[in-house]
Order: structure tokens, then C-alpha cells, then sequence
């Protein structure tokens, strides 16, 4: 039995995309910032916020845990979006992710946004322990307990992969929570368009971005983009094939990445993993692939890579700011010569 909905917020949001402050356009950058901690990070931050970065979204991987991050965020800005793309629905019950979305929440003061999304089996079932079973209808059912949650029921739910009964939040958030869908896959983009607030890309070229837009008309498109910026395209390809390679072993990932043209590129990744051959894999990848996926370039290069995505419908770029030798003041400076992209 699904949850009833409640007169406070709709049970499905409008379409309208959220407009940062006096209409300019949104741009992001991924938390924490590698190789800096959390606290450092939230410096970052506030200097992010004086440059004209209007968001900040944190990646949960196997790193720090997102809510924490999101909140520490929230408390040291007074003026960024903050973010997660993505909480796996797996790894957290949904009463759970509910609490956490409601501190992040009041730790920003309204400016908090949810992703939500089905992760890996790599990371739910290596990482985790746990199943990885019908990823789509567990996120389906995720968003519709913690929307309702969210919105302050009681829920009694019933679903195909989660049941919860009695569950309320104390405190519900007394502003609405956008929630943001992790979507690659046709159904998963029919969802977001039915469902969520936008959708949370990672490894999209310009050609993805316009496949979500398409799927989700409407829904606010972000996507996370690997950026390196004034460094040596070999050693930045490089880099970042090492990167790309375990993603591409992803089924959700190696699909889409198929879909936005690089069909034969997927196929021979895919094999080389299912051959536990990485090196295979990594020399399967082109630096055509590379350089669909990844901004690198001087300043004025990647400035004009983002007004590209823009351009292919992109609302809200989020720079996954990355050094090939982890140049700390480095990355600073990419933030810096950024701020006005």
C-alpha cells in the first residue's frame, strides 16, 4: 500500500527548474574535494560561495559518509545548495535516509537537495553485504517512503522490496526537500520524470545530457564532470582512464555510456572485466572517450567545454575538481579560474 500523500508538499513536484539568486546560471563543484578532509573542505567552500558558486554536491562512495558532509556543508555556508549524488537506496532503510535528508535539511537552513539512486552490485553487494534485487523498484518504492516521510506521515508501507509500518519523522523538514534521481536507463529516467525534482548524471558527454533532457523534460538535469584544468592532456587521459575503467564494469554505466555513441568501446570493456583482464580494459578505453566525458584544458578551454554542455541541455554542472599529482593548490586555483564559467 502506498503512502497517502499530504496537502504540505505535492506528491509530484512541479516541473519548474530551481533558479539560483537573480537568475544566473547554477554551477557546482563535487564534495569533499580530493584530497582535502571534510573540514577543509567546508573552507573551501565558503570561498566557493564569495566566488559565485551557487552548489555543492556530495559524492558518497567509499569515502565519507554523505549526510555528514552535506551537513557540515550546510552549516558553514549560508548561500550554496547543498547536495548528495548520490545515497544508495540499499545502504540505508528509507525511514533512515529520511532522517538524515531532515537533518541536512535543518543543518541548511532549506538549502538541501536528495539524491537518490541504485549505486552497483560492486558496492552494495562486495562493499555492503548486501543484495542487490530489483534495483528499479527498490528505488521506486525508496522515493515513495521518504517523499512521504519527508512530508511528515505516518507511513505504512507495503511494497515489492520494502515495508515499513508506524514510521514518522519528529521533525519533518519545514521546507520541502527536491529529490534528485541517479538515472542512465530509460525506465530510470521515466521515473525521474514522473517522480523527482531532476536527474544526477556521471559519466555523460554532451550527447548524454541530451538524452536525460529528453527522457525528463522539464526536470532539472545536473550532471558531475571530472575537470582537470591547464594540465597535460597525455597525463590527464591517462589519469582519468584509470578512472573510467571500473565504472565501465558497471552494467547501468557501460549501457549508457553505449548510448551516447561508443557502442564498441562498452562491449570491449565489458568483456575485458568479465575476463578479469583490467589492463584490457583500460587499453579498450580511447581518448575519444575521454575527452566526451571529461573537461580538461586551460581556464578558457573548460569554460567553454561547460557553455557546451549547457548548450546541449544541461542545468546545473558540478566540476569534480582532479589533479593528476594531487596538487592541492593546484585544484584551489582550477576553482578559482572557474568561478565565473
Amino acid at each position: 500500500m502506498a503512502p497517502p500523500a499530504d496537502s504540505r508538499h505535492p506528491t509530484h513536484p512541479a516541473p519548474a527548474v530551481q533558479q539560483p539568486p537573480a537568475g544566473q546560471p547554477r554551477l557546482g563543484f563535487t564534495a569533499p574535494v580530493f584530497p582535502f578532509d571534510v573540514r577543509e573542505t567546508c573552507e573551501i567552500a565558503r570561498a566557493a560561495e564569495d566566488l559565485g558558486y551557487t552548489d555543492a554536491w556530495v559524492a558518497e562512495v567509499g569515502g565519507t559518509d554523505g549526510f555528514a558532509v552535506a551537513s557540515a556543508l550546510g552549516v558553514t555556508t549560508s548561500k550554496l545548495r547543498i547536495g548528495i549524488a548520490i545515497v544508495p537506496a540499499y545502504s540505508r532503510p528509507p525511514a533512515l535516509i529520511a532522517m538524515g535528508a531532515a537533518a541536512a535539511q535543518q543543518a541548511s537552513g532549506g538549502r538541501f537537495c536528495l539524491g537518490i539512486g541504485a549505486s552497483s552490485p560492486a558496492i552494495v553487494e562486495g562493499w555492503m553485504g548486501l543484495a542487490y534485487e530489483r534495483p528499479f523498484v527498490r528505488v521506486k518504492e525508496t522515493v515513495e517512503v521518504v517523499r512521504s516521510a519527508l512530508n511528515g506521515d505516518k507511513v505504512d508501507y507495503s511494497g515489492e522490496t520494502l515495508h515499513v509500518k508506524g514510521f514518522r519523522l519528529e521533525a519533518p523538514p519545514e521546507h520541502r526537500v527536491p529529490i534528485f534521481l541517479a538515472a542512465l536507463g530509460p525506465r530510470m529516467l521515466s521515473l525521474a520524470a514522473e517522480r523527482a525534482d531532476g536527474v544526477a548524471l556521471f559519466l555523460a558527454s554532451e550527447e548524454g545530457v541530451r538524452i536525460a533532457a529528453k527522457a525528463a523534460p522539464g526536470r532539472e538535469v545536473l550532471a558531475r564532470i571530472m575537470c582537470f584544468v591547464d594540465q597535460p592532456r597525455d597525463e590527464v587521459r591517462e589519469f582519468a582512464r584509470w578512472l573510467i575503467n571500473p565504472y565501465l564494469a558497471v552494467p547501468g554505466y557501460n549501457r549508457f555510456v553505449a548510448e551516447q555513441g561508443f557502442e564498441d568501446v562498452a562491449r570491449a570493456v565489458g568483456e575485458a572485466w568479465r575476463n578479469r583482464d583490467r589492463k584490457a580494459g583500460l587499453a579498450a578505453i580511447p581518448d575519444e572517450l575521454i575527452d566526451a566525458l571529461v573537461i580538461n584544458g586551460s581556464p578558457g578551454e573548460c569554460a567553454e567545454r561547460i557553455a557546451s554542455f549547457r548548450d546541449a541541455g544541461l542545468d546545473t554542472p558540478v566540476m569534480m575538481f582532479l589533479h593528476t599529482k594531487l596538487s592541492r593548490d593546484a585544484i584551489k586555483k582550477s576553482l578559482t579560474d572557474l568561478a565565473t564559467a
